[in-house]
């Protein structure tokens, strides 16, 4: 079932749950009618059966028939650390990052990002990126809703990747270590955080802040220089293949 919506955890509580604002905007894009049914998830894990009972000009009310197993969650806890592309680049990061299973966004304001941003407009990127997030997690239906952090300056992301089980930083000056090779130093990591840089790269100096970390490594990506949005994908999807569950039955 594809129509699929996230609601705060005390309205799904309720029998009869009532659909407005955004939440009905979407259904009427999706052009929903009374019978039709959906799907309805806290963004915390659970999932619920519903039926559109009424459609009115101000709103929809739905019943709930009952939980939902199976949604798409996969067993590993990923972090990306992207730094922030130009343009709209970003948008589409963050949409492609949540639907290959990504569980954590935190983009980070390196020394080579172009893309400056003071308290409000970070707060209004922040919002704009979770909403991207919110459309993607329906979409590919899963049961958590990813969140996107506020942009975060290298040194204040520190703290948080210190307790990933492993920090992956793809770099073009590596020669002898690619992702395959983690897999005997790090057979089963509890969580992986990926850190990789904006257009130009990670600066020497962040190259060395992270290395300095017990839980990092830096890895290539083979011969070819990849784009800042296209590197994170790219190590996303052979993470998961290693050690989440894409290519598992």
């Amino acid at each position: 079932m594809s129509n699929w919506f996230f609601l705060l955890p005390p309205e799904l509580e309720k029998h009869e749950v009532w659909l407005e604002g955004e939440l009905f905007h979407h259904l009427k894009a999706l052009r929903l009618e009374e019978g039709d049914e959906l799907v309805l998830s806290d963004g915390q894990g659970g999932a619920w059966r519903a039926r559109l009972e009424s459609v009115t000009p101000e709103g929809a009310l739905a019943v709930v028939l009952g939980s939902l197993k199976g949604a798409a969650e996969p067993p590993l806890q990923i972090t990306l650390y992207p730094g922030v592309p130009k343009g709209e680049k970003m948008d589409q990061l963050v949409r492609q990052a949540v639907e290959l299973g990504t569980g954590r966004v935190v983009p980070l304001l390196t020394q080579r990002t172009v893309v400056r941003l003071d308290e409000a407009g970070g707060r209004k990127k922040t919002e704009r990126w979770q909403r991207v997030a919110r459309a993607a997690a329906s979409q590919c239906r899963r049961a958590v809703l990813p969140e996107v952090y506020p942009p975060a300056e290298m040194e204040n992301a520190v703290e948080m990747l210190r307790e990933e089980g492993l920090v992956i930083v793809p770099w073009e000056e590596e020669r002898s270590c690619n992702l395959a090779g983690l897999q005997e130093e790090f057979p089963s990591p509890p969580s992986v955080g990926i850190v990789t840089g904006p257009e130009g790269g990670l600066s020497p100096g962040e190259i060395d802040l992270l290395t300095g970390l017990e839980n990092a490594r830096t890895v290539s990506l083979g011969p070819r220089i990849l784009r800042a949005e296209t590197a994170p994908l790219l190590v996303l999807s052979i993470v998961q293949y290693l050690w989440g569950d894409v290519g598992k039955k």
